[in-house]
Protein backbone atom coordinates (compact mmCIF):
# COMPACT_ATOMS: atom_id res chain seq x y z
CA UNK A 1 0.00 0.00 0.00
CA UNK A 2 2.91 2.20 1.10
CA UNK A 3 4.43 1.66 -2.06
CA UNK A 4 1.50 2.47 -4.57
CA UNK A 5 0.82 5.44 -2.65
CA UNK A 6 4.47 7.04 -3.12
CA UNK A 7 3.91 5.42 -7.20
CA UNK A 8 0.77 7.61 -7.15
CA UNK A 9 2.75 10.74 -5.46
CA UNK A 10 5.37 10.54 -7.92
CA UNK A 11 3.02 10.09 -11.36
CA UNK A 12 1.38 13.52 -9.85
CA UNK A 13 4.47 15.20 -9.55
CA UNK A 14 4.74 16.97 -12.98
CA UNK A 15 1.42 18.18 -12.66
CA UNK A 16 2.42 20.21 -9.51
CA UNK A 17 6.09 21.67 -10.29
CA UNK A 18 6.98 23.19 -7.53
CA UNK A 19 6.19 19.99 -5.84
CA UNK A 20 8.79 18.15 -8.26
CA UNK A 21 11.14 19.72 -7.04
CA UNK A 22 12.61 18.63 -3.90
CA UNK A 23 13.05 21.52 -1.47
CA UNK A 24 17.25 21.50 -1.19
CA UNK A 25 16.73 19.73 1.88
CA UNK A 26 15.07 16.80 1.28
CA UNK A 27 17.05 14.15 -0.27
CA UNK A 28 15.16 11.84 -2.67
CA UNK A 29 16.04 7.93 -2.31
CA UNK A 30 15.19 5.17 -3.60
CA UNK A 31 16.04 1.68 -2.40
CA UNK A 32 15.27 -2.33 -3.43
CA UNK A 33 12.55 -3.98 -1.18
CA UNK A 34 14.83 -6.02 0.37
CA UNK A 35 17.29 -3.95 1.46
CA UNK A 36 14.51 -1.28 2.56
CA UNK A 37 14.03 -2.97 6.43
CA UNK A 38 18.19 -2.38 6.80
CA UNK A 39 18.17 1.18 5.11
CA UNK A 40 15.20 2.42 7.00
CA UNK A 41 16.80 2.54 10.51
CA UNK A 42 19.89 4.26 9.43
CA UNK A 43 17.12 6.73 7.49
CA UNK A 44 16.05 7.46 10.73
CA UNK A 45 19.00 7.61 12.87
CA UNK A 46 20.80 10.25 10.19
CA UNK A 47 17.88 12.09 10.41
CA UNK A 48 17.46 12.28 13.92
CA UNK A 49 21.43 12.85 14.49
CA UNK A 50 21.60 15.61 11.46
CA UNK A 51 18.46 17.34 11.11
CA UNK A 52 18.60 16.36 7.72
CA UNK A 53 15.52 15.15 5.50
CA UNK A 54 15.07 11.80 3.50
CA UNK A 55 12.37 10.59 1.80
CA UNK A 56 13.13 6.91 0.97
CA UNK A 57 10.92 4.93 -1.61
CA UNK A 58 11.33 1.39 -1.84
CA UNK A 59 9.93 -1.27 -4.73
CA UNK A 60 11.26 -3.70 -6.94
CA UNK A 61 14.76 -3.27 -7.79
CA UNK A 62 14.34 -3.45 -11.20
CA UNK A 63 10.56 -1.92 -10.96
CA UNK A 64 12.61 0.94 -9.31
CA UNK A 65 15.45 1.55 -11.96
CA UNK A 66 12.89 1.35 -14.79
CA UNK A 67 11.19 4.44 -12.96
CA UNK A 68 14.78 6.14 -13.06
CA UNK A 69 15.38 5.43 -16.55
CA UNK A 70 11.83 6.64 -17.63
CA UNK A 71 12.93 9.98 -15.21
CA UNK A 72 11.61 9.76 -11.68
CA UNK A 73 12.99 12.53 -9.79
CA UNK A 74 15.23 10.89 -7.31
CA UNK A 75 18.82 11.37 -6.17
CA UNK A 76 19.74 8.30 -5.13
CA UNK A 77 19.53 4.56 -5.87
CA UNK A 78 20.53 1.68 -3.46
CA UNK A 79 19.51 -1.50 -5.39
CA UNK A 80 19.36 -5.00 -4.08
CA UNK A 81 21.74 -5.79 -6.76
CA UNK A 82 24.24 -4.25 -9.32
CA UNK A 83 21.78 -4.78 -12.84
CA UNK A 84 19.89 -1.34 -12.48
CA UNK A 85 22.99 1.13 -11.25
CA UNK A 86 24.93 -0.83 -13.80
CA UNK A 87 22.50 -0.03 -15.99
CA UNK A 88 21.27 3.46 -15.49
CA UNK A 89 24.94 4.37 -15.49
CA UNK A 90 25.49 3.05 -18.70
CA UNK A 91 22.43 5.18 -19.97
CA UNK A 92 24.76 7.98 -18.78
CA UNK A 93 22.29 8.55 -15.32
CA UNK A 94 24.27 8.96 -12.68
CA UNK A 95 27.82 7.99 -11.22
CA UNK A 96 29.67 4.83 -11.74
CA UNK A 97 27.92 2.57 -9.29
CA UNK A 98 29.59 1.62 -6.32
CA UNK A 99 29.67 -1.73 -4.10
CA UNK A 100 28.14 -1.16 -0.24
CA UNK A 101 27.47 -4.81 0.07
CA UNK A 102 27.29 -8.27 -0.45
CA UNK A 103 24.12 -10.34 0.03
CA UNK A 104 22.79 -12.67 -2.30
CA UNK A 105 24.18 -11.12 -5.00
CA UNK A 106 27.12 -7.64 -5.05
CA UNK A 107 24.66 -4.82 -3.88
CA UNK A 108 25.37 -1.24 -5.29
CA UNK A 109 24.24 2.32 -5.21
CA UNK A 110 24.47 5.07 -7.76
CA UNK A 111 24.18 8.94 -6.90
CA UNK A 112 21.88 10.28 -9.21
CA UNK A 113 22.26 14.06 -9.41
CA UNK A 114 24.89 16.85 -9.76
CA UNK A 115 24.98 19.99 -8.36
CA UNK A 116 23.91 21.25 -4.84
CA UNK A 117 21.48 17.71 -4.51
CA UNK A 118 24.69 15.88 -4.81
CA UNK A 119 26.25 17.70 -1.48
CA UNK A 120 23.08 16.42 -0.12
CA UNK A 121 24.09 12.66 -1.43
CA UNK A 122 27.45 12.90 -0.54
CA UNK A 123 26.84 13.73 3.01
CA UNK A 124 24.49 11.26 3.19
CA UNK A 125 27.01 8.54 1.97
CA UNK A 126 29.54 10.38 4.47
CA UNK A 127 26.76 8.64 7.25
CA UNK A 128 26.16 5.90 5.52
CA UNK A 129 30.10 4.71 5.27
CA UNK A 130 30.33 5.31 9.07
CA UNK A 131 27.61 3.35 10.01
CA UNK A 132 28.16 0.07 8.13
CA UNK A 133 28.36 -1.82 10.80
CA UNK A 134 24.26 -1.83 10.88
CA UNK A 135 24.71 -3.69 7.69
CA UNK A 136 26.77 -6.43 9.14
CA UNK A 137 24.49 -6.57 11.92
CA UNK A 138 21.75 -7.44 8.91
CA UNK A 139 23.92 -10.27 8.10
CA UNK A 140 25.69 -8.47 5.04
CA UNK A 141 29.31 -8.65 3.78
CA UNK A 142 30.64 -5.65 3.45
CA UNK A 143 33.21 -5.12 -0.06
CA UNK A 144 36.76 -6.42 0.90
CA UNK A 145 35.32 -8.99 3.31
Amino acid sequence: MRRLLALLLLACLPLFPAIGQATPDVLRVACGSQFMKTLEPLVDQYQMETGNKVLLIDGPSDEMAAEIEKGAPYDMYFADDSVGPRKLHALGRGEAPKTYAHGKHEQQYVVLVEGPRHELAERFITYFDAHRELLRKAGYRLPGE
